[in-house]
């Protein structure tokens, strides 16, 4: 991993996000659908005066499903990661720009997740977690419920990120072998004998 140089996700982010869209739009489009087919087919004598109306809940389905397709696409692109020398930085956000950053210092553990779709995809997720830290920010909840500050998320070289994050951490006082601190002992005797000879004099 390059420090400092921003990446985005990989383009497969997309495909998982419409691949979700798709799922979810499935049920209420059937449903209008069937509403539709139902009146045609079984109620001819209303059709006429009643096909107007009838097409209003699948045009709202249809109108909402054109916002939040477009809407991933913006999103996907407001999205970028860098690891720098001192921290992890998440940016993302179409109308409300957020920007997420995490000290390696403050880091206590690191996730790899990967769901059914995001294997297919051949994507994942990097949840960084700090001491404390319960809120969402970052991004999805991690195992336990316990929320990340930052996620790296969609992204195919997860492990290689998860193992240069780790290599950082791993340098930081918190989790590196403790620098040996000087004698207390020898530093308040070597202060007396500064004193006394102050006095001496």
């Amino acid at each position: 991993m390059e420090i400092s140089k921003k990446f985005h996700p990989h383009p497969n982010l997309k495909k998982l996000y419409y691949s979700y869209l798709a799922l979810a739009a499935a049920v209420p489009l059937a449903a209008c659908l069937f509403v539709l087919y139902a009146a045609m087919t079984y109620a001819p004598e209303i059709w006429p005066g009643s096909w107007p109306y009838l097409m209003i809940p699948l045009a709202l389905v249809v109108a909402i499903v054109a916002f939040v397709a477009y809407w991933i696409r913006k999103y996907y692109d407001s999205i970028t990661y860098t690891l720098t020398s001192e921290e992890v930085l998440v940016e993302r956000g179409v109308w409300w720009k957020m920007k997420h950053t995490v000290p390696y210092a403050r880091v206590m553990s690191i996730d790899v997740i990967q769901g059914p779709l995001s294997r297919r995809f051949g994507i994942g997720s990097v949840q960084i977690y700090t001491a404390g830290y319960t809120g969402p920010a970052g991004g999805t909840s991690g195992p336990g419920h316990r929320g990340a500050e930052a996620s790296i998320w969609g992204v195919t070289n997860f492990l290689e990120i998860r193992e240069a994050i780790l290599k950082h951490v791993r340098s930081r006082p918190l989790f590196g072998t403790p620098k040996p601190q000087a004698d207390v002992g020898a530093e308040i005797l070597k202060e007396l004998k500064s004193i006394r000879k102050a006095l001496s004099r």
